[in-house]
């Protein structure tokens, strides 16, 4: 008996990812798809949200040399020649004060923080498809439990003998232990991510809105 048992263990120590996904059945392959999803997701976020490409360098110092000269012009055509954040931010207010036809400071400050919460927002909301990974995975994991559960039951109430019917039991409740492994595993590893992230996410939207800040208090303070 144990030999049987230490055969048992070294056999299950030895099984690789492969082997978890097959024995799993159907619903395991939903799970390494959401798995595949999250990884793109990832890589997709890290490759997209960075402060160079939100608010770049050179195109803050020439909005901020511009804006130091008084120049609405120039820093309209710096922004409308960019498509990062901070251009459609500073632009937003440029454009206010051009329809007001005067450098309000409050109308600026205003149109600014609208279009900063809109792109900051973009920014909440592509990370929210990682965190819906999160929730879902470990569901479908208990949907997977749940259906190895009713599989090793109707086995048990079928006419088999009673070495089939242990089978049947013994592959239904393995089936339910690696989707419930597989969907908890990629639910923890998509929340630590996202967790990660969102203090990510945190600081460029405070460095984009000290940035754009600093643009418009230039602005004013030279104008006035």
């Amino acid at each position: 008996a144990g030999v049987v048992l230490a055969e048992d263990a070294q056999s299950a120590s030895s099984m690789t990812i492969k082997d978890i996904v097959v024995r799993g059945g159907g619903i395991m392959y939903v799970i390494v798809g959401l798995s595949i999803l999250a990884l793109i997701l990832i890589v997709f976020y890290l490759l997209t949200m960075r402060a160079r490409l939100l608010y770049p360098q050179k195109l803050m110092m020439d909005c901020l040399t511009a804006a130091e000269n008084g120049d609405l012009n120039a820093l309209k055509e710096l922004c409308d020649s960019d498509n990062c954040a901070a251009a459609k931010i500073i632009g937003s207010a440029v454009e206010r004060s051009t329809q007001i036809q005067n450098l309000d400071v409050n109308e600026m400050r205003q149109a600014m923080e609208d279009e900063g919460s809109r792109q900051v927002g973009q920014l909440w909301q592509r990370l929210q498809y990682l965190m819906d990974i999160a929730v879902i995975s470990p569901m479908v994991g208990l949907l997977g439990t749940v259906w190895g559960m009713m599989v090793s039951f109707s086995g048990l109430e079928s006419g088999l003998n009673f070495i089939n019917k242990a089978d049947a039991l013994a592959n239904g409740v393995s089936q339910a232990m690696f989707t419930t492994f597989g969907g908890l595993i990629v639910g923890i590893m998509s929340m630590t991510c996202y967790a990660l992230l969102r203090g990510h996410v945190t600081r460029l939207a405070s460095g984009l809105e000290s940035s754009c800040s600093a643009v418009l208090r230039v602005l004013t303070a030279k104008k006035c």
